[in-house]
Order: C-alpha cells, then sequence, then structure tokens
C-alpha cells in the first residue's frame, strides 16, 4: 500500500537513467509484462509504506530529490533510520511486529520503483543478480552500523557535526572545494535522524556557526570552509561519497583521511 503518493507513472522497460549504478536496471527483461516499474513524485512529507510480505523483490531508486527511511514505535515517535539522496537504491522495508516503516519525502522526490518479482524462480538462481543485491544490502548494513555506533558513542555536539560534514561531502565537498549544501531537513528531522530533541540540534547549529566550523548563510544553506579542520574535530571518519551510493560498487579508499592523505 502507498500514501500520500502525488503521481505515478507506470511504464513497461527502463531507460538508462544510471540512478542505480546500472546494477538492478540491466536485470529488467525486454518483455515490459515481465516486471512492474513505477515514478514516484513524491512532494515533501509524502510517503511510500513498507512493502508487504510477497514483494521481497522490490526496490526504490532515488532519482532526484532526499528522502528517509522512517520507523514508528508503538508510541508514535519517528526515528528516522537513514537518509536517502539521488543514486541510492532502497531494499523492501520489512516492518517488525509493533512497528511501522515507510519512505518518506524530505524535498521533492522522484523514485522509481523496480518489482522484480514475477522473476523471482529465474533471479534467485541468477549469480549475477544475487551479487548485486548483495552488495546493495551489504552497503545499506554497514551504514547502518556506522550511524548506531553515532549514536551511542558520539557526544551530540559530534552527532551533529559528524552529519552536517556528511551532508557536504554528499554535496560533493572536499578538503580542496567548499559547495554550497542545501539542507533538505527541518530541525526536527534531523533530531529524529541523530535520536536528539530539536532545542538540542538548534543550540548546536548555534554554537557551530560561532565557532566558524559552519558558516550558515541562511537557515537551509551552509557551507563548511575547511572540512579538514572539521575532520579532525571528530573521533570518525568522515565517509567519502561512495558509501552513500549503494548501488555503485566503490573502489579505492573508503574514508576522506585516506583520500586527503
Amino acid at each position: 500500500m502507498m500514501n500520500g503518493r502525488q503521481a505515478v507513472e507506470a511504464k513497461g522497460g527502463m531507460p538508462n537513467c544510471g540512478s542505480c549504478g546500472r546494477m538492478l536496471c540491466t536485470f529488467l527483461p525486454r518483455d515490459p509484462m515481465q516486471v512492474v516499474q513505477q515514478k514516484h513524485f513524491l512532494k515533501r512529507g509524502a510517503r511510500l509504506d513498507s512493502a508487504d510480505g510477497e514483494s521481497c523483490l522490490r526496490f526504490w531508486i532515488v532519482v532526484q530529490g532526499t528522502a528517509a527511511s522512517c520507523t514508528a514505535f508503538e508510541d508514535g515517535r519517528r526515528q528516522i533510520v537513514s537518509l536517502e539522496t539521488k543514486g541510492e537504491t532502497i531494499c523492501s522495508l520489512m516492518a517488525g511486529p509493533g512497528t511501522q516503516n515507510w519512505l518518506e519525502a524530505l524535498s521533492d522526490c522522484m523514485i522509481c520503483e523496480v518489482d522484480l518479482s514475477s522473476r523471482a524462480r529465474e533471479l534467485h538462481a541468477d549469480p549475477a543478480f544475487l551479487a548485486a543485491t548483495f552488495h546493495v544490502v551489504h552497503r545499506r548494513l554497514e551504514r547502518c552500523q556506522t550511524h548506531v555506533t553515532t549514536l551511542g558513542r558520539l557526544d551530540s555536539v559530534e552527532r551533529v557535526t559528524l552529519f552536517l560534514a556528511e551532508m557536504a561531502v554528499r554535496a560533493g565537498a572536499t578538503p580542496e572545494t567548499q559547495p554550497l549544501v542545501a539542507l533538505p531537513m527541518s530541525r526536527e528531522d534531523i533530531a529524529d535522524y541523530l535520536g536528539l530533541n530539536s532545542e538540542t540540534v538548534s543550540r548546536i547549529l548555534s554554537k557551530l556557526k560561532k565557532s566558524k566550523l559552519v558558516k550558515f548563510l541562511s537557515p537551509s544553506e551552509f557551507v563548511i570552509p575547511d572540512l579538514a579542520a572539521l575532520d579532525r574535530r571528530l573521533p570518525v571518519d568522515i565517509p567519502t561519497p561512495q558509501v552513500f551510493r549503494s548501488g555503485v560498487v566503490p573502489a579505492g579508499p573508503s574514508t576522506l583521511r585516506e583520500v586527503s592523505a
């Protein structure tokens, strides 16, 4: 079931958009009747609910915008589990007992949905497809483990600092370049992602602004003048862009320090 869908375009066959690194799109058959493909155009706040148990081969690929994989427990509190930006592949969200999972648009998004359930028998015996899906799942588990470590071992200032650094890296920041970063999340969204409250997030952002480690040009736009200096303030490495592209097999160093060394 899908809620808040603004528009859906169902098509047979997939153009070579490259949004998932061509790992999953290559498995689409020429016959459009053998696969279900949809494009979801979501406004901020719109949701795609978790897939039912029969859709274990359903994937969502972010083509434009920023979304969040979310979960909520019986008390109704939302927790953002993972941020999803352009090029990222999301496996079917599985909701456990007493929970609800969904994909929520943090900005206007286009999500490409590929449902390969009708080809399950064929693909379960395809080594290349199994390798591709294993890579997607492995990278997402790796990111999840890193985020859990962040919540468990970093203090509130370190969490917010690392979050801003990660958003900058997603936008193309390097020790040599300082792009303008558009923050697609509200203070409440950031709090739900980092396990804090919105007042704490606002206070820490003001503190970082005064320290000149982060330069805010508006409430939702900032620049990190010296990413290497910010990196030295953190007890963990800032991930490189490859970490945020679960559909692409990474090559080379895996941390900012290794890249800049």
